[in-house]
């Protein structure tokens, strides 16, 4: 629940209608009462959708490039992990200490063939809902 106790923050993958905004929040629902059947009738108030980024070794990177600093690659756990190494690059900006974390200086290893493009996205958000259909 959010910190005032009156939202639930729920998010998933609706991968199957992304060129549809219209299907996001319908798409989520489901998911959201495979999960919590008890919800069936709460309200959705508020939907939103942004892009997935999977890095080849799973790990988010964050960094310093040419004086901008960024932070990418969540790997499908961006609500969560957003918030933490958002707080962590604003430390870094400022010259804080704290925003040190053990995936500093991280190298972005690349694969053959990969030009790029990710071709192979979709394949890989349907084995990950797959498994999150196992529960794993």
């Amino acid at each position: 629940p959010s910190p005032d106790g009156t939202r639930v923050v729920f998010g998933g993958r609706a991968f199957d209608n992304a060129d549809r905004p219209d299907h996001y929040a319908p798409d989520l629902r489901r998911l959201m009462l495979r999960v919590f059947p008890q919800l069936a009738d709460a309200r959705i108030t508020h939907g939103w959708s942004g892009t997935v980024a999977y890095t080849f070794d799973y790990a988010p990177h964050l960094g310093c490039h040419d004086g901008l600093h960024y932070v990418m690659g969540y790997c499908g756990s961006g609500v969560g992990r957003a918030t933490y190494f958002g707080h962590k690059a604003a430390l870094k900006m400022l010259g804080d200490k704290g925003g040190v974390t053990a995936l500093d200086g991280l190298e972005f290893p690349t694969r053959a063939f990969y030009n790029g493009t990710p071709w192979f996205l979709p394949a890989v958000l349907r084995w990950q809902s797959f498994m999150d259909r196992l529960g794993r």
